[in-house]
């Protein structure tokens, strides 16, 4: 039985190739492979290799080599057909029913393949000549270098030409209609060529084979703006990322991915060298492209501008994405600013300004709570047990189990937060529009940064509220080693109280923060950032529990800072004696 190779290629793309052998071999973590012990010959030295990014294993002892079908069938000796039914049940797709592909439909998917090359070397060709100046000059304005250009293979399609230079390689006009490069007028008289006076954007496989093209007007009030290929034999746009084989060589180098919009974005954060880049072919990021991108990393980063539109993109891209969600994978959400991509980003700020933005980006949990809460007005109770209901019901699409009763956990413990939540206080916290901040990651202006570690904050949060306990626990959070600006600029005031004869008193201290540049909107955001994270409220506590419970905060903070301290010796010891 001959498989449609889409079907295939999902497949492996849904199920992990080292989640396969790793049930048969013990597998190590390598930078992006992993390693371990080859189950096909008697080993001490570990020389088998496997790749989930490329979806292949090679043992340089042996040198057996295969993907994960040859995996089955080889190592575990099942028939190609039950290896195929295995993965698909794991990968929860069904199995198509018989197809038989002819030696002629081969061929023609052979064919088309060859003539999409060549219509890509036709169009970086054009590109060279006089025809290509207005694709050459919107290239210059838009900064793209000629390293860039030649990377990315981009080219020019003049207003006619690339048919009959075809015809003249032997290339068949039903070839040129079924791959996308020609029409047919509605009533069969004459051939017209699909991409005319267009930036071309080739678009490639995971092989690196040219199978579509993206092609941007050049002429004022041509539409669209943008024109891609539909989908063919050998091309389907839901399963392809642009610039994904580009982006692999960008997270060898230790860099980020980012899920960009248009063709130039992709090339231009590729350019500055700040993060890989991906985007979805001129439709939403689908299930199928996610999947793909996390066989090459586990958290991506996507990108929507900061209007209502982005919001709303943001929403729908992410409310897809919640039945794939697995362990370990996942995405993180920036936010652009209004009416700027990332191209926008680069050219007005560089590579610092978007690498800035991606350091401000919030994790999965926190752009859909924040995204969903933006549907609805949470001053009004039946709205607010609207937002809850919806929560629960996306929750619910979730198909991996643990992940949907660890971030199921996590929503119910925001619901409860909110349902206890003390409106006099939070200075509406959880009013409206959330003020444009994250719920659960608040950014200050002094810490562009999602805050990991929270410990610090509620310290500060309770002290706030108990300034007479700061002559107890000086001298201990002095001890710390604190990361977070806010706080650091807390404890300095903290330092110098603690010479006064007299106990600060809340108003006091609150004075002495202002005068040390503390703004009131920070110290908002402190107790906001607590919110939701800790049961109970530091404004109700007794002195005796805030004592309580500022002293276990303390030994926690301790503990993972000399945690941290053993792992960087051990990782420093363990570089000196590969270095040595």
């Amino acid at each position: 039985m001959a498989l449609p190779q889409q079907f295939k290629d999902e497949m492996k793309r849904r199920v992990s190739l080292s989640s396969i052998i790793g049930k048969h071999v013990k597998l190590v973590k390598k930078g992006n492979r992993f390693v371990g012990l080859c189950p096909f010959h008697k080993e001490k030295t570990p020389s088998f290799h496997v790749r989930d990014d490329e979806g292949f294993y090679h043992c340089f002892g042996c040198k057996a080599s295969g993907d994960v079908l040859s995996f089955l069938t080889d190592h575990e000796n099942m028939p190609f057909m039950d290896a195929v039914q295995y993965l698909a049940n794991l990968a929860g797709m069904r199995v198509p029913e018989s197809q038989t592909i002819t030696p002629e439909e081969r061929a023609a998917r052979a064919s088309i393949s060859a003539m999409l090359e060549a219509a890509a070397t036709y169009f970086q060709q054009k590109l060279t000549e006089d025809s290509g100046g207005a694709a050459r000059d919107y290239l210059t304005k838009r900064r793209l270098s000629a390293e860039s250009q030649s990377k990315y293979r981009l080219g020019y399609a003049p207003k006619a030409g690339l048919v009959a230079h075809l015809e003249a390689k032997g290339y068949k006009i039903d070839d040129m209609i079924r791959g996308g490069l020609a029409g047919r007028s509605e009533h069969g008289e004459s051939i017209y060529e699909f991409f005319r006076n267009r930036l071309m954007f080739p678009i490639l496989d995971a092989r690196g084979a040219v199978v579509a093209f993206g092609g941007r007007a050049l002429a004022s009030g041509q539409e669209p703006k943008y024109l891609n290929s539909a989908d063919s034999p050998v091309f389907h746009k839901k399963m392809i990322l642009y610039g994904l084989n580009e982006a692999r060589a960008r997270i060898k180098e230790g860099l980020p991915v980012i899920v960009a919009e248009g063709y130039m974005d992709v090339i231009a954060i590729d350019q500055h060298q700040v993060a890989g880049a991906v985007a979805p072919l001129g439709t939403a990021l689908t299930e199928e492209q996610i999947l793909l991108l996390w066989k090459s990393i586990d958290t991506p980063y996507l990108c929507f501008d900061g209007d209502v539109a982005g919001q709303r993109a943001a929403l729908h891209t992410l409310i897809r994405l919640l039945p794939v969600l697995m362990p370990g994978k996942s995405v993180r959400v920036m936010e652009l600013p209004h009416a700027q991509d990332p191209d926008d980003v680069l050219q007005t700020g560089g590579a610092a300004a978007l690498r800035q933005l991606a350091e401000a980006s919030v994790p999965f949990i926190d752009a859909l709570w924040h995204n969903v809460a933006l549907e609805f007005d949470l001053n009004l109770p039946e709205q607010k047990a609207k937002f809850w209901q919806t929560m629960r019901e996306h929750i619910r699409q979730i198909n991996h189990p643990a992940m949907r009763d660890s971030i199921g956990d996590e929503i119910h413990t925001r619901i409860s937060a909110m349902q206890t939540q003390r409106w006099g206080r939070t200075s509406g916290r959880f009013s409206g529009r959330f003020s444009g901040q994250f719920s659960g990651q608040f950014i200050t202006k002094h810490h562009a940064k999602p805050i990991k570690n929270m410990r610090p904050r509620i310290m500060m949060s309770i002290l706030l509220h108990q300034p007479e306990c700061i002559h107890d626990i000086c001298e201990d959070l002095m001890q710390l080693n604190i990361k977070d600006t806010l706080v650091k600029k807390m404890l300095n005031i903290i330092v110098d109280s603690a010479t006064m004869e007299s106990a600060l008193d809340a108003e006091t201290f609150r004075t002495h923060l202002m005068q040390a540049g503390v703004a009131e909107e920070d110290l908002i955001g402190l107790n906001e950032s607590v919110n939701g994270r800790i049961r109970f409220d530091p404004a109700q506590i007794t002195s005796d529990d805030a004592k309580a419970r500022l002293a276990e905060l303390i030994t926690l903070e301790a503990r993972s800072s000399k945690s941290k301290a053993r792992k960087l010796k051990t990782a420093q010891t363990m570089t000196d004696d590969e270095t040595a």
